[in-house]
């Protein structure tokens, strides 16, 4: 099934980017740079009843790339990655099951405003999502206030590590090579320079969608996995309490896809090599959900991954789960907008899975036409106001 081509999205700076199936935006283009380097039957009757109240509705690849075998080192704890994710992560600060998170856009990035939300909503932030710069591979390397923004934060970062820059020289096959590894290297270092050496990183994330320049189809699958479990050896020859994420886009077809759980499948770097794994998710086009038919339908679409395909493969590995992107979107965006229904029936699904989740982080984007924010600015009043009772 094809999906439908999306409009193109407002960036703050007002140029105007074409947008692929699911996305084009690249989250740290929404950062100004320099500027922001500034029992389960009573959960469900009580959101049941907590949403009732608040809700009121109507109604063609590219050539492969040749790319040799790479050792990796295996993880401890005999593999056992669910473990030794949550050994190494500690308990978050909030003391609840899994480590739940914001990328707290529409304010300058740092402790001081993840604070601020957990203020607001009432339990204490476990996770930050961050980027890098990445216009080119000098940016990545130099960037690090991404890093540095956040001393002091008690909880840990969830690091969304490009494979390639934006723009400059490099593919799949050079990576492999090794030839950027003096970049790799050097987040790894900055990571554990600020002692955030057991963050979370979510090597060459939504890889199978086509918005990134690693993006990668049924055809290429062998070379993204070489790549991927490239990098990881090179980060954890530097800093090898890394929690290593593998992370794609629910509801979106892999290209060239035979299965529609292709993208997990062909994708999937390794037992040894991966600790968590994920899928970002939003309230859009093939994942939407405002009824209980959407929701279900939402959680195994027909034609790519959903979220609970996600966990079911997670917990038959042994590994944990992430939803390291999370939210609502607006209608311009194939979304419901302002849609409690959708958050509350998230927070059941993490409710369901805490015995492997391990991170979930609300992508908050107030900027571009998403327009998902339910904090500071409020653009969802409803859904907010939901959040806070369940969060």
């Amino acid at each position: 099934m094809t999906q439908t081509v999306k409009p193109a999205v407002e960036h703050p700076i007002g140029a105007i980017a074409s947008v692929k199936p699911r996305r084009a935006l690249r989250w740290w283009h929404l950062i100004r740079w320099p500027a922001v380097f500034g029992a389960l039957g009573v959960i469900a009757v009580v959101i049941t009843v907590l949403v009732a109240m608040i809700v009121s509705r109507p109604d063609g690849p590219a050539a492969p790339v040749p790319a040799p075998s790479v050792s990796v080192p295996p993880v401890n704890n005999g593999g056992a990655s669910l473990q030794r994710a949550r050994h190494l992560l500690g308990t978050p600060p909030s003391q609840g099951a899994w480590f739940s998170g914001i990328w707290a856009g529409g304010g300058t990035a740092g402790t001081g405003r993840v604070d601020s939300f957990g203020a607001w909503r009432g339990t204490l932030v476990d996770a930050a999502t961050v980027y890098p710069e990445a216009a080119g591979w000098q940016q990545i390397h130099d960037s690090h206030w991404h890093i540095t923004t956040f001393d002091g934060f008690d909880g840990t970062l969830t690091y969304g590590l490009p494979m390639l820059p934006d723009k400059g020289e490099g593919d799949l096959g050079s990576i492999v090579a090794g030839t950027h590894d003096w970049v790799y290297k050097k987040v790894a270092r900055d990571l554990v320079k600020a002692k955030r050496g057991r963050s979370i990183v979510r090597i060459g994330w939504e890889a199978n969608g086509d918005w990134f320049r690693w993006a990668a189809s049924a055809d290429s699958a062998t070379q993204f996995v070489a790549a991927y479990r490239h990098i990881a050896a090179v980060l954890r020859s530097v800093a090898p309490d890394l929690v290593i994420d593998f992370d794609i886009a629910c509801g979106t077809v892999l290209r060239g896809q035979g299965d529609r759980l292709d993208a997990l499948t062909k994708l999937y770097p390794g037992d040894d090599v991966v600790d968590l794994v994920g899928c970002d998710t939003y309230d859009w086009y093939h994942t939407k959900a405002f009824d209980e038919q959407s929701w279900l339908s939402s959680l195994q679409p027909a034609d790519a991954v959903g979220i609970q395909d996600v966990a079911n493969f997670a917990r038959a590995h042994g590994k944990g789960l992430s939803v390291p992107e999370w939210g609502l979107a607006s209608p311009r965006e194939g979304g419901e907008g302002d849609n409690p229904f959708y958050l509350a029936r998230m927070r059941l699904f993490f409710v369901a899975n805490s015995d492997i989740l391990v991170v979930e982080n609300y992508f908050s984007e107030p900027t571009t036409s998403i327009a998902n924010s339910i904090w500071e600015p409020d653009q969802n009043p409803r859904s907010s106001a939901v959040y806070v009772q369940l969060w």
